[in-house]
């Protein structure tokens, strides 16, 4: 397990006396807050949960509802069911492309998920899928380009876009929450591996560059969220419900 990779975060290893890697956390943890606060009905699943922090949030903030955390990582897993226990969660270890269940659920949570998997349409389908009549989806990405800094990243999203793909499952946005967080420039040209890192976001800079080496007209969009946003990245989480 590597505790300062970029693709997930790991809040118990984290450095509580470094202000990068809690800044990071916290906007995290606000998108669960966010969405902890809409859980509706008796079932939730929390797709892509990763080591469980969230999930387990969820289920605390909401005692009387059943959570289940389902992420493709059995490492992840493993850690959830070791460090993130509570009496209405448990995790299991799926494809969320292809993740089924005989009962359908009331609210999926999919925060900071879309953009990692090679077709979001059949991802959303399936989330469609796994709905209980009248449930809903409670979902992130970021808005801003994030291929050139994220090499987990397969897609890209605007506000129109994330609206386009719910929206072609009958599914609309009743409710918003954007977040900002700001570039951290120290050690973004550093050359240490995963495990030496202060932080997740060291050694970025190296990884941008290398990206417009190849994808050179992909700057064009850099800048022009930076035009637009600043030295900044924005996070759009929606909640979605059936028109």
């Amino acid at each position: 397990m590597t505790l300062h990779s970029i693709e997930r975060i790991y809040p118990k290893d984290l450095d509580a006396q470094n202000p990068d890697d809690q800044a990071t956390l916290a906007i995290h943890m606000q998108r669960y807050e966010f969405a902890a606060g809409l859980l509706s009905g008796s079932r939730v699943l929390d797709m892509a949960c990763g080591c469980g922090y969230g999930t387990a949030l969820l289920a605390e903030q909401n005692p009387d509802k059943r959570v289940i955390g389902v992420d493709i990582d059995p490492d992840a897993i493993a850690y959830a069911q070791a460090h993130y226990q509570l009496p209405n969660l448990s995790y299991v270890c799926a494809n969320a492309e292809t993740f089924a269940s005989e009962h359908g659920f009331d609210t999926i949570v999919s925060l900071e998920t879309i953009e990692h998997l090679p077709s979001p349409s059949r991802l959303v389908s399936n989330y469609s899928k796994l709905l209980a009549k009248g449930g809903q989806v409670i979902a992130s990405v970021p808005i801003t380009p994030t291929l050139d800094g994220n090499p987990h990243h397969l897609h890209d999203f605007s506000k129109r876009s994330f609206a386009r793909l719910f929206g072609n499952q009958g599914l609309r946005a009743v409710a918003q929450f954007e977040q900002i967080q700001w570039w951290q420039f120290k050690g973004l040209f550093s050359k240490k591996a995963d495990h030496q890192k202060q932080h997740r976001s060291e050694g970025v800079g190296n990884a941008v560059l290398q990206y417009y080496r190849q994808h050179p007209f992909y700057l064009l969009a850099r800048l022009g969220s930076m035009l637009r946003y600043g030295f900044s990245n924005r996070y759009l989480t929606c909640q979605f419900k059936a028109d």
